[in-house]
């Protein structure tokens, strides 16, 4: 068959297809289709190419795959000279020999050439460039974009669906991070559009925390991967997906994709606004999609779906999973005000404004409800009772999103949270059961009269049929772990520039920056903890109890919770033993504690042996109570200095915000945070990284840009002759020295990581052993 025959057969077939390939953001009734291949309209007519691109999925090869091989070799044979090619054809090819208007040429072989935007940037009178970095595009109705990066978008005139929120024509700019890390929202087009392309002025802050730890590297477009220090040309933060060869190199892009199941539901919700206010309970296993399709219906809450169904902005979440938090970092369970579309990541939001959104937070001290799971429902319910309670708050609708422990224990507390919430209907993120979770909650429905429906799980990250290339790995495609993911989105929060989160200018207000120094390199706050006016009440440890004179070596170089206790009594009323009623006694109270004391019982406060740190004994393990105590952020001790008796505390909140608590108590919780390794190795990692930028200069355009090893990055491996990250810069000072500088309160004293060379600091006649890595290779 000839290109022109099996073009003429696409259009032919395209005729009697289906109307259009639906939307996955606007059309809820119909099947979703993830139409990568979609094409420029150059090609031909809109409608047309997506008749014959419909048609072709489903009969891809009649005439070519599927016959057997005898016969494919005699129609090679037989066939005139412009016959397509049946063997080592490729998708690229499969579209060059349907569209002969297509003039570049496509790569043959087994790499197979993929689709995302519907025009390329060379199109006359679709895309103009301007100086100062923006865009302007004016796509039709029905075509699509993928873009990378960071940036701003503007609808100037029309309507486009990005991460299931719909936007129109206004004056406000939406902000966007797309990092490959996470499935990349899709811009589609509505209705015709112009719209423009923002770079995002706080991309480069948060691009540069690259250069503390290797897992924010290689998410974004590269052209921002300038050495600190250097000139810098100005460039891009963003980048529009045309064809795979257009992603960076060694990476996919997983797409954001919302099932046909999802979109029914998510036009549903908004039909809620006829009958009463929406309390959507979202449950399901762990990376079934429940922050993600959590995500989308809090979009569509709060921009409706075009011009039938207006929207209910604000919106209120409730951010119940302690271990992937949505809007605070791990650990934390918030309660949240949205009043604009959220179109990024978490770690790119790692905390909200608690003065307009962020309305009240507790901690669980640990990334998982199996701590504590009566304290981890009694926080839960404080922070619906807040919803409940406010009238401001409870007309809105509410979206609860929960942890994804599903069985056993987790399943009770599920349970127990539709018990007490009763919420309008409760959405289970899988299919596939497990059949005692589906039945128990189920079961909890019945209870209560509340509708139970079940959607599909998202579909894993870096899968094959989204790869440029199909013998790629979730690690070469820029996939993190869990653990990865709540590493980033903990350093996110503690180099959170915390007065970016508000802004006296909405419209023009971008989003968090942030500050890439070490921690290391940063003042901390000088907390005392001895004399007549300490900093804090003392500290509470949940779960472990470490002994009074270990108390000092448990918490140092950790992450601990600051809780302000709004009422004693009650906060405490789980410790009969710390509470006493009689007035303060201490010569060096001063007056204000006095009359403080004549109001509210005094704690029976321990003090370590040696360094007289103050803390609450706990020997059952107890919790303070959520209803009179709240979480104000985490902080991570950086130092003990013991002759002044201070703490020396890292933390992203304000001096206003805790200036606001001077004459309140606060209690310092410890638990099982994650330990926070990534904070130690910080300086060394930038000392790393510029010391590669200074070695490996690239000239491209008069920059000079650094050139890291992607095969060392990927494997992580060195010999023994290499030199490790930092090791240059080993303390050579004493023990005794390091002390000494220690309680004379030195701020780099003693380095927090300290990498040794050779057999230094190991025993006589010890070596270094190396694990091979193709231990089971045969020869």
């Amino acid at each position: 068959m000839s290109a022109f025959a099996a073009r003429q057969k696409l259009l032919g077939l395209a005729a009697s297809a289906a109307a259009t390939t639906p939307n996955a953001d606007d059309d809820d009734k119909k099947d979703d289709i993830l139409d990568r291949n979609t094409s420029a309209k150059s090609f031909f007519t809109r409608e047309n190419f997506r008749k014959a691109l419909q048609a072709q999925k489903r009969e891809p090869s009649d005439d070519v795959e599927e016959k057997p091989a005898a016969a494919r070799s005699k129609k090679r044979k037989q066939g005139p000279k412009d016959e397509l090619p049946t063997e080592g054809r490729d998708e690229g090819r499969q579209v060059k020999s349907q569209f002969p208007h297509f003039s570049e040429p496509l790569p043959t072989g087994r790499r197979r050439i993929i689709y995302y935007s519907s025009s390329r940037l060379n199109q006359p009178n679709v895309i103009h460039s301007k100086a100062n970095g923006r865009m302007l595009l004016k796509p039709l109705d029905g075509e699509r974009l993928v873009i990378i990066g960071s940036y701003g978008i503007k609808i100037r005139e029309g309507e486009l669906t990005i991460a299931g929120a719909f936007l129109s024509k206004s004056d406000l700019i939406h902000w966007v991070h797309a990092p490959l890390c996470h499935a990349i929202p899709v811009i589609r087009i509505t209705s015709d559009a112009i719209i423009e392309l923002h770079p995002h002025p706080g991309t480069r802050s948060l691009r540069q925390l690259a250069s503390l730890n290797p897992a924010f590297g290689k998410l974004w477009n590269e052209a921002d991967d300038i050495g600190p220090g250097q000139a810098k040309k100005a460039a891009s933060t963003f980048q529009i997906i045309f064809t795979s060869d257009d992603v960076p190199k060694r990476a996919t892009i997983q797409e954001l994709v919302s099932p046909a199941e999802w979109n029914r539901q998510l036009s549903d919700v908004l039909d809620f606004k006829k009958k009463a206010t929406p309390v959507v309970f979202l449950s399901g296993p762990k990376s079934s999609g429940k922050s993600t399709f959590g995500r989308l219906m809090a979009n569509r809450l709060i921009t409706g779906s075009g011009v039938s169904r207006q929207p209910w902005a604000p919106v209120v979440v409730l951010d119940l999973d302690p271990g992937q938090p949505e809007f605070g970092p791990p650990s934390v369970i918030s309660f949240n005000k949205l009043t604009s579309p959220n179109l990024s990541p978490p770690f790119c939001h790692p905390t909200l404004d608690p003065a307009a959104a962020q309305l009240r937070a507790h901690t669980v001290a640990s990334v998982t409800p199996s701590l504590d799971p009566d304290h981890f429902v009694a926080c839960a319910l404080d922070l619906f009772h807040t919803y409940k309670t406010n009238s401001s708050l409870n007309k809105l609708p509410l979206v609860i999103n929960t942890p994804g422990w599903i069985q056993g224990t987790g399943l009770d507390i599920l349970s127990e949270l539709i018990r007490q919430t009763v919420p309008t209907e409760v959405i289970y993120m899988s299919q596939d059961g497990p059949e005692e979770t589906v039945d128990g909650l189920k079961a909890a429905c019945q209870e209560k009269t509340i509708p139970f429906v079940t959607l599909p799980s998202q579909q894993p990250q870096a899968q094959a049929s989204s790869s440029v290339d199909a013998t790629a790995t979730p690690a070469a495609a820029g996939g993190r772990t869990a653990l990865q993911l709540r590493t980033m989105q903990t350093m996110s929060y503690f180099h959170l520039n915390f007065s970016s989160l508000t802004s006296s200018s909405p419209a023009g207000h971008s989003g968090p920056t942030w500050c890439p120094t070490p921690l290391t390199h940063i003042p901390p706050w000088r907390v005392c903890y001895r004399g007549p006016r300490p900093g804090f009440l003392g500290v509470l440890c949940y779960d472990h109890q470490p002994a009074p004179d270990l108390l000092a070596e448990a918490i140092n170089g950790m992450i601990l919770a600051l809780v302000k206790i709004e009422d004693r009594v009650g906060a405490f009323r789980e410790f009969p033993d710390l509470l006493s009623r009689s007035p303060s006694t201490s010569a060096s109270a001063s007056a204000q504690q006095h009359l403080k004391s004549q109001k509210e019982p005094t704690l029976n406060i321990s003090h370590t042996p040696r360094e007289q740190i103050p803390h609450l004994p706990n020997p059952q393990g107890k919790t303070l109570c959520p209803q009179h105590s709240r979480v104000l952020g985490l902080v991570l001790v950086r130092g003990i200095d013991v002759q002044r008796g201070e703490l020396h505390l890292l933390t992203p909140l304000p001096a206003s915000l805790l200036a606001s608590t001077e004459d309140q108590d606060l209690v310092l919780v410890a638990g099982r945070f994650d330990t926070p390794s990534w904070a130690y190795a910080e300086d060394l990692h930038r000392k790393q990284w510029e010391k590669n930028a200074s070695k490996s200069k690239l000239m491209v355009g008069g920059v000079a840009k650094m050139e890291v090893d992607e095969e060392e990055e990927q494997d992580g491996e060195q010999s023994d002759e290499a030199e490790s990250v930092g090791a240059d810069e080993v303390e050579d000072k004493s023990e005794g020295e390091r002390v000494k500088a220690l309680h004379d309160g030195t701020s780099e004293a003693q380095p927090w990581v300290e990498m040794l060379h050779g057999s230094q600091g190991r025993a006589a006649g010890s070596k270094v052993w190396r694990v091979r890595r193709d231990l089971g290779r045969r020869g």
